[in-house]
């Protein structure tokens, strides 16, 4: 793995993230943010897009909502699963996004069970939180709801109590874009990589669907190229 000193900080020269969240989370809208360029809209399908930060590689893959209606949920978990295969040869963070006024519904706290499911259970090691439209508090602090909920208290502890907040409403802020990546940075040098575990999506997903899916048919492998 290649790494390189990046506003004093070491980290890789090339680095993948997979968003990863419910549909209107602002998932799409902080791929934007990142890329610093309208490049996602909510799709049905994972789609990747790359970006220069500081001298550096960023590829950014943006996935299909949880809970998609316009998806059965065989073609969904199959479109999210393609995200590891678009980030090659692994994802360094999953961000994992849900809006920060929201309340954690029973939507909201399925979501960590259905990545677990596809990418095993070592993925929230590679995990951080991130809440969207943070501008909404209205120039007050921003409190992250864990008191009263104990399910996201316990999602952000799997996740190491990592977590972000972005303001949405200003996409052209590189330093709220910075300010992830070196909490990024931190967990590349905490994980000493990225995520590999590709053999467990392959089998999650081939054990439920294999009637849809052949992890070795051109169907499937000629979007991960």
């Amino acid at each position: 793995m290649i790494r390189c000193v990046w506003n004093g900080h070491t980290s890789v020269t090339e680095l993948n993230l997979v968003l990863l969240g419910k549909k209107r989370s602002g998932k799409s809208v902080s791929g934007n943010t990142i890329l610093g360029r309208e490049a996602f809209t909510s799709k049905e399908s994972s789609k990747s897009k790359h970006t220069t930060v500081s001298g550096r590689s960023v590829s950014v893959v943006d996935t299909p909502g949880f809970f998609d209606t316009q998806l059965k949920h065989e073609e969904l978990m199959i479109e999210i699963a393609k995200s590891v295969y678009l980030s090659s040869p692994g994802p360094h963070a999953f961000l994992i996004v849900f809006r920060v006024i929201d309340r954690f519904t029973e939507h909201e706290q399925q979501i960590p069970q259905q990545i677990e499911m596809l990418f095993g259970q070592e993925v929230l090691k590679y995990s951080i939180i991130l809440f969207t439209y943070g501008d909404l508090q209205k120039g007050q602090n921003i409190e992250i709801p864990t008191e009263k909920n104990y399910q996201l208290r316990d999602l952000l502890d799997q996740c190491g109590g990592r977590f972000h907040v972005f303001n949405n409403e200003i996409q052209n802020s590189r330093e709220q874009v910075n300010d992830l990546l070196k909490k990024i940075d931190t967990m590349i040098e905490q994980n000493d990589g990225y995520y590999s575990n590709q053999m467990k999506v392959c089998l999650s997903l081939s054990s439920s669907f294999s009637a849809i899916l052949d992890c070795h048919s051109p169907a499937f492998t000629q979007n991960c190229e």
